[in-house]
């Protein structure tokens, strides 16, 4: 069973250099290894971007509602 997929992407070759200095320095085994790298990279961000903004938005409603509470009477 193959838990991979294929993806072809095309890169500024500016970046293609810079993914083979670093295998050529063996921070890498090869480009495919430094694009997953890259793309673990991407989705962790994301999701720590997603839990930061849904907390702000939490305590952006939770203000609001204990502002909303305080006019009442």
């Amino acid at each position: 069973m193959n838990d991979r997929a294929l993806v072809p992407v095309s890169l500024p070759m500016a970046l293609v250099k810079h993914l083979d200095e670093l295998v050529e320095k063996g921070e890498f085994a090869s480009r495919s290894e430094a694009l997953r790298y890259g793309a673990r990279l991407v989705v962790l961000l994301s999701k720590r971007v997603h839990k930061r903004a849904e907390e702000y938005a939490y305590e952006e409603i939770k203000e609001g509602l204990v502002r909303g509470m305080a006019g009442v009477s």
